[in-house]
């Protein structure tokens, strides 16, 4: 009888595990036992498990619903985070349509759907590979520390005065164009329009405000004085 591994030697033993015929150059003996360099090379260093087969339907349909922010995060039970993802553009959408600012849309839109799209994918591999997820806020402060932004009312102030700004200005722009046809009418869509850009520039100016105060500190006065 010859080696399974070495045809051309004839075999010394038979491997524990496997049961397959050994030559002396595959065998080695652990507590008088012989064992077989490959199912010791298995047990050291065990294949990583392949991935669970899906059907093309079942693929396709993560296909489409990956095409929708959160939804793909939804079917995988991440109910929370996918809220989240589906929140942030629609939001987005319906706060820059309402100041004028249409163009900042795609800034927050195109970056939220590609990183939607590709978690969506990387989360499903790691399911299919038997992990388990957790449904983490979006936001996560493990993740990303936005405490010290909040504090800095400084930064927050001028950032909501430039969006102030640029919302007034296209507020104005958009109307210009009216002016001829509706004349004394245009100064009423005018106002109408730039009273959220004019109170988001009063907001940041208050908050730049607030930031230059010292903080009050509080000192507890005894009865006895």
């Amino acid at each position: 009888m010859n080696c399974n591994y070495h045809p051309n030697q004839a075999a010394q033993a038979l491997c524990e595990k496997c049961k397959l015929p050994i030559c002396a150059e595959c065998t080695i003996i652990i507590d008088d036992k012989p064992l077989c360099r490959h199912c010791i090379q298995q047990t050291l260093f065990p294949e990583p498990n392949a991935l669970p087969k899906r059907s093309f339907l079942e693929k396709f349909l993560f296909f489409c619903m990956s095409l929708i922010p959160g939804a793909a995060h939804m079917q995988m039970g991440l109910f929370r985070r996918g809220l989240q993802l589906m929140i942030i553009p629609l939001g987005m959408i319906f706060v820059s349509d309402f100041i004028g600012l249409d163009s900042l849309i795609p800034l927050v839109l195109i970056p939220v759907w590609f990183f939607s799209f590709f978690e969506s994918y990387n989360l499903k591999k790691q399911q299919l590979q038997g992990l388990s997820l957790n449904d983490q806020d979006l936001f996560n402060h493990q993740l990303f520390d936005y405490t010290l932004l909040l504090k800095n009312r400084r930064s927050i102030g001028v950032i909501v005065i430039v969006i102030g700004f640029l919302s007034l200005s296209h507020v104005m722009e958009r109307y210009s164009i009216l002016a001829r046809l509706l004349g004394n009418w245009t100064y009423y869509y005018v106002l109408r329009g730039s009273f959220l850009p004019l109170c988001l520039i009063l907001g940041g100016i208050y908050l730049i405000i607030k930031a230059k105060q010292p903080p009050k500190i509080q000192s507890d006065i005894s009865d006895d004085h």
